[in-house]
C-alpha cells in the first residue's frame, strides 16, 4: 500500500479534528478513488457532533451510501481553501503588539524556589483557598456570575421574599423563593437511585447540598443539565444557579463552568512563523522510535523536505516538548526490562546529543512529564541541572522550564502540561478516552483549571499557589501524555496533542491505548492554522 498515501490521508482526518482507526485507515486506502471517500467521510463525521474517533464500520457505512460527488474538490484545492479559511478567521483576531514580539517570555514557569512545603494539613487548605478565590475572580469578570452568592449567604435566602408558586413531585404545592447563584467547591459528588445528582458546594464557611434533577434540560440552553453535572469533578469550583426548596437544598437549574470566553482572546504573531509540537518521546526505553525522531529533527535541517513544506521549515523557529523526553528509572515494576538504556543520565546524554541536531535558530522549550526526573505531583519543577547537563549546556536555545508553564512566544500565548490529569479525566467524564484526548482537554478548559480533582489518579502538592488555574486565556493549549495526537479548537483556543514517539507498549497495550507514534503537529503562529507531518511508516 502507498505510504504517501496513507499519511496524506491520516494528514487530512488530524486537521479536520478526527482520530481514525488503522483498519479504517487502511479501507478508505485500498479504495479506487480515496480521495472521494475520505471527504464523504469527514463531512459526515463532522456532521455529527459526539463523533470525533472514525471506525471502520463507520467508514464502510458511509461509503456503502455515497456515489462520488463530481463537485469534490482535489487534495491540494481543499487544502488551500482550508488554509484560506483558518487566515480568514485568524485575520479578525488581534495580532501581538510591537512590543510583545519578543522571541520568548514567561507569562509563568513553577521554579523549584516556588515549590517549596511542608505537607502540612495547613498547606492543603491554603491550596484550596488559593484556587477558590483565583477561579472566584474569573467568576467575578462574567455577567451572569458576577454576584454569585456564598453557600452560606445562599442558604438565608429562603425567605418571603421573591417566593413563587411551585409543585412537589407528590402534587403538594408550596412557595419556592427566586433563582440564585452560588459559587463553591465541590464536595461528595453522588448518583441517587433516582439518577439524580447530588453534590456539596462548600466555601472557607459553610457548605449547602444541591441536587441536579435527572434528564432536566439546563435553563436558557439546548444542552443537558444531566450532561453537565456528570462531567463536574470533586474539588473543582463552580457557580450553580437554581432554587432552595424547604430543606434549604438548592435545586440546580443551571452550572455555569469558569470556561473560556466565546469572544475571540487569541492574540496572533505579526510575521509567518512555526512552532513544532511534540511530546512523549522516553528515550531509553526499546519502544522509542529514535530513527523517527532523529528523521523529524533532520527535516528540520532541510534534510528530505518536499517542495511543498521548504517555506515551513524555513520558517521553523520553536519546538516544544511536553513532557517524557526520556523514559526514566524505577516509574513502574520491571520496566527495567523494557530499557534499552538503563541509566537515567545516559538517557538525557543520547537525547541532548540528537536535539543539537536543530539548527540553531530553533527556539526549544521543554518540561517534565511523568517519567522525567521530577516529583510526580503537581506542578513538577524543571528536570534538575544534575541529571541533564546536555541539555542545559544548549542554555539560550534550550528552555527547560516546569510544568506547567506558559510563556509567549511572538507574542502568542502558549499553555504548555504534561497532562497527567487526562487519566483521571479518563476514569470520570463519561465519553473521555485517551483515543480522543481533544474531548478531556475541552474539559479542562471549560473548568479553567489543569487538575481539578484531588486524591485521584493525579497527585497535587499543596501549595499556597495553585499553579493549575488556568488564569491566562493561551492561544494554544498543548498536552501530551495520551500518546494519541489531536488537534482540534475551542473558543478560538487551538488544542493539541502531540502524540508521541513511541511503539504501543506492553503496558499500553493491557490498557487499551493503541498510539499515534512519529506525528508531529506545527502552527503557524501569524494565522493560528495548525498542520501535521508524519514521521512514522503507517
Amino acid at each position: 500500500m502507498n505510504p504517501l498515501l496513507r499519511k496524506s490521508v491520516l494528514k487530512q482526518m488530524l486537521v479536520s479534528g478526527l482520530q481514525i482507526a488503522p483498519d479504517a485507515l487502511d479501507y478508505i486506502c485500498s479504495l479506487p478513488n480515496p480521495y472521494d471517500a475520505l471527504d464523504a467521510v469527514i463531512r459526515r463525521a463532522k456532521s455529527l457532533e459526539s463523533l470525533t474517533v472514525v471506525e471502520f464500520a463507520f467508514v464502510r457505512d458511509v461509503i456503502a451510501g455515497t456515489e462520488p460527488d463530481p463537485t469534490m474538490k482535489t487534495p491540494s484545492d481543499r487544502q488551500g481553501t482550508l488554509e484560506d479559511e483558518v487566515d480568514n478567521l485568524h485575520n479578525l483576531h488581534t495580532r501581538a503588539t510591537h512590543e510583545e514580539t519578543e522571541k520568548l517570555t514567561v507569562i509563568k514557569n513553577p521554579e523549584l524556589k516556588y515549590l517549596g512545603s511542608s505537607g502540612q494539613v495547613e498547606d492543603f487548605l491554603a491550596l484550596f483557598r488559593d484556587r477558590l478565590q483565583r477561579l472566584k475572580k474569573l467568576y467575578n469578570m462574567r455577567v451572569d456570575t458576577a454576584g454569585a452568592l456564598s453557600p452560606g449567604v445562599a442558604k438565608t435566602q429562603h425567605t418571603d421574599r421573591g417566593w413563587q408558586l411551585g409543585m412537589s413531585q407528590d402534587g403538594e404545592r408550596f412557595r419556592r423563593p427566586s433563582s440564585v447563584t452560588v459559587i463553591g467547591m465541590i464536595r461528595e459528588k453522588s448518583v441517587s437511585r433516582s439518577r439524580n445528582v447530588v453534590f456539596e458546594i462548600e466555601d472557607a464557611d459553610d457548605s449547602i447540598v444541591c441536587v441536579v434533577p435527572a434528564a432536566r434540560k439546563a435553563k436558557d440552553s439546548n444542552t443537558s443539565l444531566a450532561r453537565d453535572a456528570s462531567v463536574i469533578l470533586n474539588d473543582e469550583v463552580v457557580c450553580v444557579s437554581g432554587y432552595l426548596d424547604r430543606d434549604r437544598r438548592m435545586i440546580v437549574e443551571r452550572i455555569i463552568f469558569p470556561d473560556v470566553p466565546t469572544t475571540p482572546q487569541a492574540r496572533w504573531a505579526r510575521r509567518d512563523v512555526y512552532a513544532a509540537f511534540v511530546s512523549d518521546i522516553h528515550y531509553g526505553n526499546k519502544e522509542c522510535l529514535i530513527e523517527d525522531f532523529r528523521r523529524f529533527l533532520n527535516w528540520t535541517r532541510g534534510v528530505d523536505v518536499d517542495s511543498s513544506d521548504r517555506e515551513l521549515v524555513e520558517h521553523l523557529e520553536y519546538l516544544f516538548i511536553a513532557g517524557d523526553l526520556c523514559d526514566g528509572v524505577g516509574i513502574y515494576p520491571g520496566q527495567e526490562n523494557d530499557l534499552a538504556i538503563p541509566d537515567i543520565y545516559d538517557q538525557y546524554d543520547k537525547f541532548a546529543q540528537d536535539i543539537r541536531l536543530l539548527p540553531e535558530k530553533i527556539q526549544v522549550v521543554c518540561i517534565p512529564g511523568n517519567h522525567d526526573v521530577s516529583r510526580q505531583a503537581l506542578p513538577r519543577p524543571p528536570i534538575p541541572r544534575e541529571f541533564a547537563e546536555g541539555l542545559y549546556e544548549m542554555e539560550g536555545r534550550v528552555h527547560i522550564m516546569g510544568d506547567p508553564c506558559q510563556i509567549r512566544a511572538e507574542g502568542v500565548s502558549i499553555l504548555i502540561t504534561h497532562g497527567d490529569a487526562l487519566d483521571d479525566l479518563v476514569t470520570q467524564v463519561p465519553s473521555a478516552t485517551y483515543r480522543d484526548p481533544a474531548m478531556p482537554m475541552k474539559e479542562l478548559l471549560r473548568k479553567r483549571h489543569l487538575a481539578p480533582m484531588y486524591g485521584g489518579k493525579t497527585e497535587l502538592a499543596p501549595l499556597p499557589r495553585d499553579w493549575m488555574v488556568i488564569e491566562e486565556v493561551p492561544s494554544i493549549v498543548h498536552f501530551g501524555h495520551a500518546h494519541h495526537n489531536a488537534v482540534d479548537n475551542y473558543r478560538s483556543v487551538q488544542i493539541i496533542n502531540s502524540g508521541t514517539f513511541q511503539n504501543q507498549t506492553e503496558f499500553m497495550r493491557k490498557q487499551g491505548i493503541v498510539p499515534t507514534p512519529g506525528i508531529v503537529t506545527l502552527v503557524n503562529l501569524r494565522t493560528g492554522a495548525p498542520e501535521v507531518k508524519v514521521f512514522h511508516e503507517y
